[in-house]
């Protein structure tokens, strides 16, 4: 017995170690990017609305490419298809390092992005369909960790890279890390099970990439045209009619490219409409700080990164301790505490001028992230907890797809809202630094009214009532009586 559960034990840790870099590695690929964009600006000569492309078109492509990650996994098994992204990613990496022109880099970004949508998806479902069930929710925490680390590590190496070296160096450091992945995977992954051929659902493909590029054009564009004129009304209209097709679509067809489906599940349902709120609070951090130190308090690369490490090792701190803690008290307690905890911490950062100090910038942002690390894994978990095995592929392809697609969005536009803020502000008098850093406040603030509505929402995540042995309380048997 002992050396099964030593068996047991070492197949837990080389199962999270295979996916851990590979997820590690797509996240940190946004925050990396996020604190290179003024570099990208200065060399090809952009402006923030055309170098944030390289941001949010790979967020957006990532969360196009997720909902194909189920049909992927499902015809050739997941450990295939995690391999295969790692590869592509692997070699995207090389062509964002040998871009000449803005144009080049933001599409191999986006082709980049299209690989690290299926590998977040993938290495979500490679745990729940390789490891115990009692143990799933501590993987899960993990795998969490891993988005955490990203954005602690990422910033003061992008930094210091950036600084020491240029923004091509950010993507140098994907090669080893990718291979080591790849590495990790073929050795350590289980195989997993091939399904039967089914056609690939083309269209919803192309109606899904299509109404997501509109929406996120609308957006970023709509601080300069204005939120009321044709174009950007007219590319939300269209934008949003292509994905009603593509919901439409994959409710009649026999094989679809997302199984809404899941959707009966009432607790996965919910957790999705958290999923999407929280993706808009953390995204409005990632991308606000550091636009503001750098334009409005004028910091280098490296102190942004430094600034904004420690609230990003917070977050890795108290993500394993969530993990421990939600076999104990359940899911509602730990995400009610957290969004309540980054409603605090976003109203203070809603207090940004230009007088502010780089320590209530740390102070502040780490409450937040502790926030984050109270809520994101039991909002995962007890979503994905709520469907069976079988369709839990689909399952994360569509809670994947939700993040990215919103927090693609979200950037997009909260970049609009920045540029719209500092005109006002500049039309009231006051210079362009003390103008951005104070629409960098307004838009904090307008990023809190999702978390506001969140916290009520949060109650319908409470499980119906049962009886006996089946009696279910946070994903964990509660003992008769």
């Amino acid at each position: 017995m002992a050396n099964e559960v030593r068996s047991s034990e070492k197949a837990f840790w080389s199962i999270i170690s295979a996916v851990f870099f590979g997820n590690f590695l797509a996240v940190m690929n946004t925050s990396t990017v996020n604190i290179a964009v003024p570099a990208i600006m200065g060399e090809f000569s952009t402006h923030l609305p055309t170098a944030q492309w390289t941001v949010t078109g790979f967020m957006l492509a990532a969360g196009a490419a997720a909902p194909s990650a189920g049909w992927f996994g499902a015809r050739f098994g997941y450990k295939r298809v995690y391999i295969a992204a790692l590869s592509g990613f692997f070699l995207f990496s090389v062509i964002c390092i040998l871009s000449s022109s803005i144009e080049m880099l933001i599409i191999a970004r986006m082709v980049q992005g299209v690989f690290s949508g299926i590998m977040m998806p993938a290495t979500m479902t490679l745990i729940y369909q390789t490891i115990d069930k009692s143990k799933q929710a501590y993987g899960i925490s993990l795998w969490s960790l891993s988005s955490a680390l990203a954005p602690a590590v990422g910033p003061v190496l992008a930094g210091f890279l950036i600084d020491i070296f240029d923004w091509r160096a950010l993507f140098y450091f994907n090669l080893p890390v990718s291979a080591g992945a790849i590495i990790a995977a073929v050795k350590f992954l289980p195989d997993t099970d091939k399904g039967e051929k089914t056609p690939f659902d083309f269209w919803g493909l192309v109606f899904s990439f299509g109404g997501s590029i509109l929406l996120l054009t609308a957006f970023a564009k709509a601080g300069t045209w204005g939120w009321t004129d044709v174009k950007t009304l007219s590319l939300v209209g269209t934008g949003a009619f292509l994905l009603l097709l593509f919901v439409k679509r994959e409710l009649k067809i026999e094989f679809p490219l997302l199984n809404f489906s899941v959707f009966q599940h009432r607790r996965f349902a919910y957790g999705i409409i958290l999923n999407a709120i929280l993706s808009i609070a953390l995204y409005a951090g990632a991308f606000l700080v550091p636009i503001f130190l750098q334009t409005s308090l004028n910091l280098r690369a490296l102190h942004t990164g430094l600034i904004m490490m420690p609230g990003a090792f917070v977050m890795a701190f108290f993500t394993p301790i969530t993990g421990k803690l939600y076999n104990k008290i359940g899911p509602l307690p730990l995400i009610m505490a957290g969004l309540i905890v980054m409603a605090i911490g976003t109203f203070m950062m809603g207090e940004l001028t230009i007088e502010t100090t780089a320590l209530y910038v740390i102070v502040w942002t780490s409450i937040r992230y502790l926030g984050i690390a109270l809520c994101n894994m039991p909002i995962i978990n007890v979503g994905m907890s709520a469907v069976p095995l079988q369709v839990a592929g689909y399952a994360s392809a569509l809670n994947n797809w939700t993040r990215q697609c919103i927090a693609s969005l979200s950037i997009a536009l909260f970049s609009g809202l920045l540029a719209y803020r500092s005109n006002i502000r500049l039309e009231t008098g006051g210079d362009l630094s003390a103008a951005s850093a104070a629409a960098a406040g307004d838009v904090f603030l307008i990023s809190l009214i999702p978390l506001i509505i969140a916290v009520p929402l949060t109650l319908l995540l409470r499980e119906k009532r049962q009886s006996g042995e089946n009696k279910i309380l946070a994903g964990q048997k509660v003992k008769n009586q």
